[in-house]
Formats: C-alpha cells, structure tokens, sequence
C-alpha cells in the first residue's frame, strides 16, 4: 500500500519537472529568430470622372485661350507676295499664281473660317511691279455673300486699275471677324491708304456695329473713346511736332471731340491687337485716315 506521503511526493516530483519544461520552453521561445516578411504596398490610382457640367466648364476655358486665332494679310508689293505667317492654329496652303488661302483649324467647336483672296493681279507703275487683291470671307455653313458683294462691289473697279493698290489684313477672335481692306492711292507710299473696316459675325455671317464689336471685345465705349484719344494725341506729337499753327491746334482738337471718337471703328489688326480707324481726319496734310493701336 502506497502511504499519503509517498502520493505527496511523486506530486512534488511531477509538478517540478513540468515547471522546469515550461521555463525551457520560454527561454527557447525568447531566443529564437524573428523574421519580418517585408510588407508590399500596392499605389491605387483613383479615377474622378467629371460631370457634364464641369466638362462643359473645361471646354469653355479651353476655347476662350485657343480660339483667339488666324491671323493674317495680303499687304505684298513688288512681283512675288508675302503673307503674313499666320497664327499657331491656323493653317495656309497656297493655290494657283500665289493666291493664298488661310483657314482657321481650331478645335473649339466654332466654325471654320476661311479668308483668301476673291482676286488678284498684278500691275506696274513707274517701272516697278505691284500686287493688289480683295479678300473673300467663309465660314462653314454660314451666309457670308452679303459682306462678300459689298467688298467685291467697292473694291473690284479699283483694283482692275493701276493707279492704286488694293490689299487687307484680318484676324478672327472667337466669334469675331475683323478683315480690314485698304487702298493705297500711291502705290508703295503706305501712309497714302484709305482703310475701310468690316467686322463680321462668325455666328451669322452679318456685319456688326461698332457696339456690338465693342461688347465682344469687352469694352466699354467711355473706356474705348478714352484709349483711341490718348492714341491720337501721340498720332499728331509725332507727325505734326514742329508745326504750332493756329490751324493745326485746331484740327487737333477738332479730333478729340465726341463726335470724331464715337466714328473710331473698332477691330482687331493681324497681330491680335485692339484697333480702330478714324476716317477722313482733317490734318495739314488734307484728310486722312488715321489707324492706331490701343
């Protein structure tokens, strides 16, 4: 028979050796290796898709810093033409004896415009040859025949002679067509031009107001008149600096007054800049046109 005691101490026994595996066990576990698995992160591209509305915000940005385009000009003399280069967005192939054709290729979504030349020939006058021309407007399915009448009625019988030359320049800025038609009464003498100015509608093909052109450009007509003045009154220090006569001082202020500025027709020139042309200004020189930039 086994006594209580004998029972106690194989419990002793037992209790000692599980507590010595234990404590084995954890030292093992302390000392062993820890690896760390390197963790892969994955980049996630998120895509925002945007509305109609901001879309539309997009494409109206974009067309108000691209569509400012196509310039131009048929200015040339002498026996070969040169043209203008035009602007980033358009292009010009040329057709014929020199006939040039610029086309307006933006991506704004306006219509396309076309300006080249409706004729041309060539003439010689005091031993040198001359170009002169009239432009022709299209626009893509617009009616522009009415505008284009008017120029060819004005222009044509001039041009089939040779006493004058007859050439043009033009830009188109969004929804506006400034073509501007000049006619050089002594050939090669650029300060002997007449302008005649025709700003036409790229929506409708119909000529526009001098309010109208004003409202596109964003100008008021106070703030308009008020540039073309300060423009005029550099027009006359630099050509009539010498000349203190009564009569000059009052021509002078004879084109500051309302009336003269509220004639400024309004246009943009080839180089993209904000223009006007006061017709038929009385000068020492007898009348003439004055064109300036503002």
């Amino acid at each position: 028979m086994i006594t209580r005691e004998e029972n106690m101490k194989k419990f002793s026994s037992t209790v000692s050796l599980a507590l010595i595996l234990a404590m084995a066990a954890g030292t093992m576990g302390c000392a062993q290796k820890i690896v760390f698995t390197p963790t892969t992160t994955a980049t996630v591209t998120t895509t925002t898709e945007s509305s109609e509305e901001e879309t539309t915000a997009k494409a109206s940005e974009s067309e108000a810093t691209t569509s400012e385009t196509s310039s131009g000009s048929s200015e040339s003399s002498g026996s070969s033409e040169s043209t203008k280069a035009p602007a980033e967005t358009t292009t010009g192939t040329t057709k014929g004896s020199g006939e040039t054709s610029q086309t307006n290729a933006d991506n704004s979504g306006l219509a396309t415009v076309s300006i080249y030349n409706a004729y041309k020939r060539s003439f010689k006058k005091d031993k040198k040859s001359y170009n002169t021309q009239y432009p022709k407007i299209m626009v893509a399915n617009v009616n522009t025949s009415k505008v284009n009448k008017a120029i060819a009625d004005k222009f044509k019988p001039i041009a089939k002679k040779n006493n004058s030359r007859v050439g043009y320049t033009y830009y188109v800025r969004k929804y506006l067509i400034s073509v501007v038609v000049f006619v050089e009464k002594t050939p090669g003498n650029s300060k002997t031009r007449d302008y005649y100015v025709y700003n036409v509608s790229r929506i409708n093909g119909k000529q526009l107001t001098r309010a109208q052109v004003l409202k596109s450009l964003g100008l008021k007509e106070a703030t308009f008149n008020s540039k073309v003045k300060a423009s005029l009154q550099n027009y006359w220090k630099d050509n009539f600096k010498k000349d203190t006569s009564e009569e000059k001082k009052a021509m002078e202020k004879k084109s500051y007054t309302t009336k003269s500025l509220n004639s400024a027709m309004p246009y943009m020139n080839s180089n993209g800049k904000i223009s006007y042309v006061i017709r038929q200004v009385e000068t020492p020189n007898g009348k003439v046109d004055i064109c300036g930039t503002i």
